[in-house]
């Protein structure tokens, strides 16, 4: 299944340099394309004839008409300023009246002299020429590899190197001659060519420093290839080669390509689209491939990764143009705008990935008929309006992520698996964190025989939570936690794959909590905080042994002491009873629970001394003892909780203790914890509390519910990278990592997963 290797994504190639700098072809993650990556040391060009070092190069294009005249009695030659000049055929006929007066000897063959000072290669060497050199200008966070150029037929010693294929500039119908047009001209004939077959509007072509009329330009003028507007409809090969060159030319100018990029990753150079990328390696040696990617058969693009490249702009429509483009990924940049209608021609397309971005206006109906998708990444943009019913033809999808957008509607009537024919084989599906209303109804992915991950937190649906998702054979990650959801099963069946479960911040009101909730027998994080369950905490809960995560938190369970099946769940890292009516002392057990990072007792009624056992906690970061009824002195064992960045302790009846000995003074203590006490404790000790709170009075009111939303501390190592709205993207380049990061990111449940759209191994 591809959830355990790679959703969220296109494949991306990773390659490892060698000692010797030369890369060897990085195989995809799955086998959609073949990947196609250069090596070699530098470009160069001349204004005659641009070509590549080590006496290589391109003909020009009157070279090129020059070879193919050769031998007809006639040649035509161009002038510099672009004029025809003939040659005669006297040498042609002198041979052939000497050839009579000899007798049937033959003589030579006639040669023709051109007005180039270097002989030109014939079409069919100009396909055989040496791979280009990748070149970019190194940069503070990623550095391009050097790379060397293969001898050998394209191996160095030792290594084996995929052959790309080599850009070749179309030869001329050499049963009609060819002119070189002057600038003015070629830009009067792409413009012709351009508007004819539709690829962009005449308006768009005429602005002044529009991104079209700035392709426009390169083409014609600034481009060391100088490809002549082809003759065919743009769906033929050579229409098509130079359509995509000037799709990819749009694109760079419509995403500030000069201004913003932080990799040109070798756009616009003199070499076939194929060679528009870069390797970038990064401080801790691993290395991404980014840029344009073909098929190595065909030579025509296939993959355009471009993420995380301090792209603006807009996506422009000519990129809906590069049809035979089955991924696509933009992921984290600042492109603005909407998605072009154009796009709809790519039906082609497996991975769409522009999460992270500015992206506005709603997801187009036409999307639903593009069936060969797979993943549709469109997290964290602005996009808004409903989404569109026709999403559920889509029978290859296997991720989708709309997540911390604007969206809205009902959504009941766009998932409804007993009307829908697609979406079968999903397997990750996050809605969080958008305005989506109404109820999930009886039918809402029931019949999802695949998916993994659901995650529809964040949002206003109300009415019940439909009891079939709790048997769905493969779901692991069950997040509704911050809806308004108003009824729960009352009863749960066998499942040994639910793995995390979040219902907090919900309106599940003067209900119990299921006993048979032990039957979810996996899981490890199950959190029913701030709703309003009534009732005894179900011991049953001490049935769920592989816990690990547990917070029952703001609830209204009957008065009762701290449950002693809390003994055996002895994988327990963090427990919050805040606000759940617990009487009596601190049981001895709790320090027993050798692995626990977050203990929160807050506000209860808990009475009697804190017991040494808690110093024995050598892993705990957190300690919230607040608002109790503690009469204690803090136990000398406190000075071994060298891990602690976090104690309440205030509004209790009386607790006192050496601030300074146990913290604050505590040579064992790289970095003293965030302490707030009552100021009677804090006084002795000027400067270590952070906040002090006159007796009897509560100066620390809010609510410290730490596990609000499953972020950075709860240990998940998640599919993708936010829950809730909690999470935010760190845009500050990591200086270890040399990447951006996400902030409080999400870990995943599963030690092989990785985020959605994730492209092999960095």
């Amino acid at each position: 299944m591809m959830g355990s290797d790679s959703i969220r994504g296109s494949a991306n190639g990773s390659a490892n340099g060698s000692a010797n700098g030369v890369l060897a072809a990085p195989p995809p993650p799955e086998p959609m394309f073949s990947m196609i990556h250069s090596a070699g040391s530098g470009l160069s060009a001349d204004d005659q004839a641009p070509g590549f070092d080590q006496g290589h190069s391109l003909p020009s294009v009157s070279e090129m008409k020059t070879s193919h005249q050769a031998g007809t009695g006639t040649s035509e030659v161009a002038n510099e300023d672009g004029t025809i000049r003939r040659r005669g055929g006297w040498m042609v006929w002198l041979a052939l009246f000497l050839a009579l007066l000899v007798i049937g000897i033959i003589v030579g063959v006639a040669v023709v002299v051109t007005n180039n000072k270097n002989a030109s290669p014939s079409p069919a060497s100009s396909a055989t020429q040496s791979r280009p050199q990748v070149a970019v200008t190194p940069a503070p966070v990623a550095t391009p590899i050097d790379q060397k150029e293969p001898t050998d037929g394209g191996k160095e010693t030792g290594q084996d190197v995929t052959q790309p294929p080599v850009p070749v500039t179309p030869a001329p119908d050499s049963s009609a001659p060819v002119v070189t047009l002057a600038p003015a001209q070629r830009s009067g004939a792409i413009k012709q060519y351009l508007l004819q077959q539709g690829i962009s509007t005449q308006a768009d072509l005429e602005a002044v420093g529009s991104p079209q009329n700035r392709a426009l330009t390169f083409m014609a003028v600034n481009d060391g290839l100088k490809l002549e507007p082809p003759e065919g409809d743009w769906k033929t090969p050579q229409g098509y080669e130079f359509v995509s060159r000037y799709a990819l030319a749009t694109f760079f100018f419509s995403t500030m390509g000069l201004r913003t990029w932080a990799f040109d990753l070798n756009f616009l150079k003199p070499t076939s689209i194929c060679f528009w990328y870069a390797i970038l390696q990064y401080v801790d040696s691993s290395t991404e491939l980014r840029g344009v990617f073909c098929d190595q058969t065909s030579g025509q693009p296939v993959a355009l990764f471009l993420n995380q490249n301090n792209m603006e702009g807009t996506l422009p429509a000519e990129l809906g143009f590069l049809t035979s483009v089955t991924d696509i990924d933009v992921d984290f940049n600042n492109i603005g705008g909407s998605i072009p209608d154009t796009y709809q021609q790519l039906t082609n397309m497996v991975n769409f990935f522009a999460a992270g971005n500015r992206l506005a206006g709603s997801i187009p109906a036409w999307v639903g008929d593009m069936t060969a998708l797979k993943n549709i990444n469109l997290s964290t943009n602005y996009m808004t309006g409903r989404v569109p019913v026709s999403l559920g033809n889509l029978v290859n999808l296997e991720g989708l992520a709309l997540d911390n957008n604007l969206f809205t509607s009902n959504l009941d009537n766009v998932f409804d698996s007993s009307v829908m024919p697609g979406m079968r084989n999903l397997e990750q599906f996050y809605l969080e964190n958008n305005q989506f209303t109404g109820t999930l109804g009886e039918h809402f992915l029931k019949e999802m025989g695949e998916l993994i991950y659901l995650d529809i937190s964040d949002n206003n649906i109300g009415g019940s939570i439909p009891s079939h998702l709790f048997t769905l054979p493969t779901l692991k990650v069950l997040d509704l936690h911050d809806n308004d959801f108003s009824n729960m099963p009352t009863l749960f069946y066998e499942n040994t794959n639910l793995q995390l479960l979040a219902m907090q911040k919900n309106q599940l009101k003067d209900i119990p909590i299921p006993g048979s909730i032990n039957q979810l027998k996996a899981l490890y994080h199950l959190d029913l905080s701030q709703n309003e369950f009534n009732g005894r905490i179900p011991s049953t809960i001490g049935d769920l042994k592989n816990l690990t995560y547990l917070f029952l938190a703001q609830n209204k369970f009957e008065a009762n002491n701290i449950p002693y099946w809390v003994e055996g769940l002895t994988k327990l890292q963090e427990l919050s009873l805040k606000g759940t009516q617990r009487t009596g002392p601190i049981p001895n057990f709790l320090g027993d629970l050798q692995g626990m990072v977050l203990l929160d007792l807050d506000d209860n009624s808990l009475m009697g001394t804190i017991p040494t056992s808690l110093g024995q906690l050598e892993n705990l970061h957190i300690l919230l003892l607040n608002r109790n009824n503690l009469t204690s002195v803090l136990p000398d064992s406190f000075s071994n909780l060298r891990s602690l960045k976090l104690m309440y302790v205030e509004a209790n009846d009386n607790i006192q203790g050496n601030l300074g000995n146990l913290f604050c003074a505590n040579p064992n203590f790289v970095a003293k914890p965030v302490i707030v006490a009552d100021c009677s404790i804090c006084n002795d000790f000027p400067g270590c509390c952070a906040l002090c709170c006159a007796s009897g009075e509560e100066c620390n009111t809010g609510i410290h519910v730490p596990d609000l939303d499953p972020i950075w501390q709860l240990g998940y190592n998640r599919v993708f990278f936010t829950f809730g709205r909690e999470d935010y993207l760190d845009k500050i380049r990591d200086p270890n990592g040399g990447r951006r990061v996400l902030v409080q990111q999400k870990r995943l449940v599963g030690p092989n997963q990785k985020r959605l759209g994730q492209r092999g191994s960095l």
